[in-house]
């Protein structure tokens, strides 16, 4: 159980100013040792070229140039231009190692952005009257138009794959194009906006509203992986902009905490990082190697605004406070063990009831609570330079009896009046359903709710128009299905990261149970008439055809064995009703019943099963 995590940073990541006090600048970019930016003193919009090396801080020849790019020895920018009466923007380009400055186009978009890898530049223009994506050849000297007639905005590059934000059926979706193979992907197929493509190797990340819930900056940031085509939600603030990927490492702009801050998340460690800790603003992140740069409002006296950096590997490295309670609640004299968990600490305390006393030092104590209560634990965790804090309530009861009987009571959970009958599913002290707070005729909605019981909170963790089945909870993860635009599929929310993922994408699932790292769950994806049985490994990441032509409606769960209820026909009181066990150690099937009447539901613990049977005579009986 976690009530609330509350972070203090004493001596944050150690954070450098490129800039000097007095700048007005904006989107920075970094390649190697090199950081480029442009800065608006009085409307100036000069280009900066800044050596981490040698601290040389060059300004580069624009007129009014903004949103500049760099790879390796070339930058290039949107430079403004006035010719005569007429104005217009050019993409300039300087090359460091010859100093030398040239045009590659004239009148882009006033809005046009351009990226580079290697000796390529692409862009959108409007040149057209309708906004498309260029790209320059610096070593042939050659312009190619990569889309047509259709509004496609802020393309990405790497290697031979540009990718971009597409509006071709009126809604922002993700399209690449491989340059190699002349050939146009659609990444997405959303009705909700998916913006700001960035791209490293095989994946691309972006800003989207998969739920609808927000729209454009107000969104989360998702990652598709080109050779498994597999789509993972990173975050699920719903108030992430602007990634950017190099390597394993994304990096974006958040204002989950009321202001615009720095994220990170590195790919292999499936882990989370706040960068930077600003309540003025922390923007427009990029990130090269180790290296990370941003905007920062710190200094944001009459509009001022500068280019921060810090290494990555030092946000790694700070301490992060973390332990489990066990138990969090019980009766006095109530004992609990207290195991740390925190990474990169050397020193720690533990303050059992947030008094401002320490009680311990050790890595995992073990403390006596005699007396009944609301106890505030707070572990202090730091190194050198960075402490981290994290609280936890513990909830200490008197012991109510009557004739030396423990008194029991009923609690009201759900309070809208809207939780649907079949939805609530419980484990440990953690209580999810579903409420529906729709009118049933086309303006559905559901909420997916859970409530602790420790802690006697409420919380909203999915919202969606799409329709909601089949919610299980096990620990800190939850998992259903969700039917929208005939495509229905499994989902995931973990509790303590607040994290939700899509585990598939064909469309066609039903079902799902969870235990410990599995997800198993109900397939018609093969359209052969009956559905199969397929499970996913959240460790391994690795999806499983289990069992071929089940015909399951109800699954369940519980160490290596799975249990559903298999029927051949629509009716479970025509003898066409069974239930069946799966081994995954042993891989057999086993037939449990052969009365033809089991029904639903159907659930395992330990060694026993249970299930409803209406034994031919429509009366219902629970077996084991």
């Amino acid at each position: 159980m976690v009530l609330f995590i509350l972070t203090s940073i004493s001596a944050a990541v150690q954070e450098i100013q490129l800039t000097q006090n007095g700048s007005r600048a904006s989107t920075p970019a970094i390649y190697g040792d090199k950081v480029v930016w442009a800065d608006f003193v009085n409307d100036s919009g000069i280009i900066h070229l800044y050596n981490l090396t040698t601290s040389e801080d060059i300004q580069l020849e624009s007129f009014h140039g903004s949103r500049p790019a760099i790879y390796g020895d070339k930058i290039v920018w949107r430079d403004y231009q006035i010719c005569g009466n007429n104005e217009n923007y050019n993409l300039s380009v300087y090359d460091i190692s010859t100093a030398e400055k040239f045009q590659i186009t004239k009148n882009v978009s006033e809005d046009s952005i351009p990226a580079i890898y290697e000796d390529k530049i692409v862009w959108h223009n409007s040149r057209n009257g309708v906004d498309d994506i260029y790209m320059y050849n610096l070593s042939t000297s050659t312009e190619y138009q990569i889309t047509s007639n259709r509004v496609a905005l802020h393309p990405a590059i790497y290697a031979d794959r540009i990718v971009w934000t597409d509006y071709r059926n009126g809604n922002p979706n993700i399209c690449m194009y491989n340059l190699s193979a002349s050939k146009e992907t659609q990444i997405t197929d959303s009705e909700y906006p998916q913006l700001y493509p960035s791209i490293y190797g095989d994946t691309i990340v972006w800003a989207g509203d998969r739920g609808g819930r927000r729209y454009s900056l107000n969104s989360d940031i998702y990652m598709y992986n080109v050779s498994t085509s597999k789509i993972t939600q990173i975050t699920n603030s719903e108030s992430a902009s602007r990634p950017k990927i190099y390597k394993e490492n994304i990096i974006w702009m958040d204002s989950r905490n009321g202001s615009w801050n720095i994220y990170m998340y590195n790919i292999s460690t499936q882990e989370e990082f706040q960068v930077s800790r600003g309540e003025s603003g922390q923007m427009w992140p990029a990130i090269y190697d180790d290296r990370i740069v941003w905007k920062d409002n710190r200094n944001a006296k009459d509009g001022h605004s500068d280019v921060y950096t810090c290494m990555a590997s030092a946000v790694f490295k700070s301490p992060v406070a973390n332990f489990s309670v066990a138990p969090d609640l019980g009766f006095s004299p109530l004992s609990v063990q207290f195991t740390d968990f925190s990474k990169n600490a050397i020193l720690r305390s533990w303050d059992f009831n947030n008094d401002g006393v320490p009680e311990s030092t050790e890595k995992n104590p073990v403390y006596v609570y005699t007396n009944p209560g609301n106890y505030l634990v707070n572990l202090t965790v730091s190194d050198i330079n960075t402490t981290d804090s994290k609280l936890f309530t513990v909830l200490v009861f008197a012991e109510q009896l009557l004739d030396d009987q423990l008194v029991l009571t009923e609690t009201q959970i759900s309070t809208s009046g809207k939780a649907t009958y079949d939805s609530p599913s419980i484990y440990d002290d953690k209580v999810v359903w579903i409420d529906h707070t729709g009118d049933y005729s086309g303006n559905d909605k559901y909420d997916i709710c859970l409530y602790n019981t420790s802690t006697k909170r409420e919380t909203r963790i999915h919202t969606t128009n799409g329709l909601v089945y089949g919610l299980e909870i096990y620990k800190d993860r939850i998992v259903w299905y969700e039917a929208r635009n005939g495509q229905s599929d499994i989902y995931m929310y973990n509790i303590s990261t607040s994290k939700e993922t899509q585990i598939t994408t064909c469309g066609t699932t039903s079902h799902p149970a969870i235990y410990e790292d599995r997800i198993v769950w109900a397939d018609n994806r093969d359209e052969e008439g009956t559905s199969d049985i397929y499970m996913y490994n959240l460790s391994t990441s690795e999806e499983s055809k289990i069992i071929n032509d089940t015909s399951a409606v109800e699954l369940d769960i519980y160490g290596d064995k799975i249990v559903w209820l298999n029927y051949t026909s629509v009716s479970y009181s025509n003898g066409f009703s069974n239930i069946y066990m799966y081994d995954l150690s042993t891989s057999k099937k086993i037939q449990i019943t052969t009365s033809g009447s089991a029904g639903y539901p159907v659930a395992i613990y330990d060694d026993r099963i249970v299930w409803e049977d209406d034994g031919y005579e429509k009366k219902a009986d629970l077996c084991v």
